[in-house]
């Protein structure tokens, strides 16, 4: 049990890695999501941005707004790049990190959400610019208007590409995931299952010692009724021994008055006959006979009591 229970401690800390890991997972995959819905918003910027250009082939801007327009322009290309560089370096994500490589990770993610907040501040701006201003048509205009397309659909490509990409990342980390939570249920039957073993063989062992006491408190049992059936016998004895005891006092007592009845009579009679002396002698005899016989009995007594004290002092914790 001591071995399980080491082994359960052993899996719920590993079980925190790998929660750890799966959080650091979870957190990748809400930056995905955050990361594919400001794609979409830069996408429908950049098709904005599009129709805006398709006005300015039969149009001209005025010099200033072109340049401001133009250093936006490049400041949000510049910007989607980086952006497009952080998504691509996501897409392995490491998934059991040090403290030193967490704390990495954690400030790449704040620069990362700082960049899309910048991003997201020059769409705003763009989103309430000023109409531009008309002027008539100049030579320079359908060299830029062209340069700022080709840019618009490299940008527009790149955007998609950072889409597809953050799609399969974040497939690949719910598969991954999903791996990861079939191996930990594996891991966690296979110990359970082990587990299990181990208690049914405890089980058994403790089914097999119950059986043992029983049959051993069974014969025990049996000894103790044993042993009180005799210590009752041996009572009752007593008790047969006691009123013959009783009865040989009450004889001794009736013999004694006899012969004290006979001697009297004897004293009585100045000369005693012979037929008297022997029936003296007679019951001297029997007297003596009987008071033989009286310390027998007292001796059986006396013997019958110490077995029985022995057997009260042996079953006193009984009682």
């Amino acid at each position: 049990m001591k071995n399980s229970s080491e082994k359960m401690a052993s899996y719920l800390q590993n079980t925190e890695e790998i929660t750890g890991a799966n959080t650091v997972n979870r957190q990748l995959l809400e930056n995905q999501t955050f990361l594919h819905h400001e794609n979409e918003n830069l996408q429908h910027d950049v098709t904005r941005l599009s129709r805006q250009l398709e006005n300015l082939r039969k149009a001209s801007v005025s010099p200033d707004l072109f340049e401001t327009l133009k250093k936006e322009k490049d400041h949000l290309l510049a910007l989607n790049d980086t952006l497009r560089k952080k998504i691509k370096h996501m897409k392995n994500p490491s998934t059991h990190l040090d403290k030193k490589d967490s704390q990495k990770e954690t400030q790449e993610k704040l620069e990362l959400i700082r960049t899309v907040q910048e991003l997201d501040r020059l769409l705003e701006k763009i989103k309430k610019s000023e109409k531009f201003e008309v002027k008539p048509c100049e030579n320079e205009t359908a060299k830029v208007v062209e340069a700022l397309t080709k840019k618009i659909d490299e940008e527009q490509r790149k955007n998609e590409e950072a889409t597809e990409a953050l799609r399969k990342l974040r497939e690949d980390d719910e598969k991954y995931i999903l791996r990861e939570k079939l191996t930990d249920m594996k891991q966690l039957i296979t110990d359970l299952e082990v587990e299990n073993t181990k208690l049914r063989f405890e089980s058994e062992q403790l089914a097999e010692d119950v059986e043992n006491y029983k049959k051993q408190l069974s014969e025990a049992t049996d000894e103790a009724k044993s042993a009180t059936k005799k210590y009752y016998e041996l009572e009752d004895e007593k008790d047969r021994l006691k009123s013959i005891i009783s009865d040989l006092e009450n004889e001794k007592i009736k013999l004694k008055k006899e012969m004290i009845e006979e001697m009297n009579e004897a004293n009585r009679a100045k000369r005693v006959s012979v037929d008297t002396e022997i029936a003296l002698h007679h019951i001297s005899e029997a007297y003596e006979n009987k008071r033989k016989e009286n310390q027998a009995l007292h001796a059986q007594l006396d013997d019958a009591e110490k077995i029985i004290r022995g057997f009260k002092n042996q079953f006193d914790p009984i009682y």
